[in-house]
């Protein structure tokens, strides 16, 4: 008997079997199945599926208890012995997914490079049709409602990455002049994600193009107050010449921020200059530009302010703790 079981953790976790939905019970069988999933095709320790059951506060029979919940999940996920598509190996497990259009995260990923290998051709509204595509894969949260502290920094990065698609996203539906149709998804996604500067430039200018100058100078002093009273710092000087920009008039009525689509975002360096929960940067464009672009240089500008906040809290934290030791200070 074949089965063709599709997994989904783009979103909360969904399998099914044709047109049947497999049910995990038990949030141990659900967190063990997710762990794998993220570690698709790779041997992940016995250790550290107990990690992301438990945290840090396993049971005794942790080690137990997940040999049962994996002796649970290959009864579900298989059709003889041999079929199941967990593997055990000494103290190891793999769950084996050939097919790239049975996990959604493998469906996703090969959407996004067609897709970005289409704006490198500029070949644009194929471009915008195939990222569309790869968002709409999302139904949520990676794994949502099963929360894993061991898990986490490969859950916070798939999260980090759908943002990045849907930015360039933005960029491309810009660039084809579609400023109107975007001004509404533009505004959910920054309300939702308030300190992605590359969105917040791209809504300012989505606005300006469609014609609503003072909305989008309107934007930009929200974002401004926003910055500064929950950050306490000024968003990077590019921003501002946007602004400027805006004010007078001075940008093309098919300006983009780069007057090119924005090129692919470098991989993620996890934990990058230590910026503070859910800030983004601006995605790094060609070097090969013809004029500056601004979006660039607001990123690498706010980085930097960033840096030197940080270097500067440090060295602040460590005079405060010196004088405290020192008896009279």
């Amino acid at each position: 008997m074949r089965h063709d079981y599709v997994f989904r953790i783009l979103g909360p976790l969904l399998v099914t079997d044709g047109d049947e939905q497999i049910e995990i019970s038990g949030i141990r069988r659900q967190k063990l199945l997710v762990a794998l999933l993220l570690q698709t095709n790779q041997v992940v320790t016995l250790g550290r599926l107990v990690d992301a059951i438990w945290d840090d506060a396993p049971p005794a029979s942790a080690h137990g208890q997940v040999r049962i919940c994996v002796s649970g999940l290959r009864r579900l996920l298989r059709g003889r012995e041999h079929d199941s598509v967990i593997e055990t190996h000494p103290s190891c497990y793999r769950i084996r997914v050939r097919d790239e259009d049975a996990l959604d995260l493998f469906k996703f990923e090969k959407l996004v490079a067609q897709g970005r290998s289409m704006v490198r051709e500029n070949r644009l509204e194929r471009a915008e049709g195939l990222l569309k595509a790869a968002l709409s894969l999302w139904h949520g949260p990676v794994a949502a409602g099963l929360d894993s502290r061991a898990l986490a920094p490969l859950v916070v990065g798939l999260n980090e990455d759908r943002l990045t698609v849907k930015e360039e996203y933005f960029d491309i539906a810009l660039k084809l002049g579609r400023h109107q149709q975007i001004i509404g998804d533009l505004t959910g996604f920054v309300a939702e994600n308030p300190f992605r500067e590359r969105a917040c430039a791209q809504l300012m200018l989505a606005l300006y193009h469609s014609g609503r100058q003072a909305d989008a100078l309107e934007t930009f002093r929200t974002v401004r107050t926003r910055f500064s009273e929950d950050l306490g710092i000024e968003p990077a000087h590019d921003l501002h010449v946007l602004h400027q920009s805006i004010l007078v008039g001075r940008l093309s009525p098919v300006a983009t921020p780069a007057g090119n689509v924005l090129a692919p975002p470098p991989p993620r360096v996890p934990g990058r200059h230590g910026r503070p929960a859910g800030v983004a940067l601006l995605a790094r464009t060609s070097q090969n530009s013809a004029t500056p672009d601004p979006l660039e240089q607001l990123r690498l500008e706010n980085d930097l302010l960033r840096v030197e906040r940080d270097e500067l809290r440090k060295i602040l934290s460590l005079w405060l703790n010196s004088n405290e030791r020192v008896p009279g200070a």
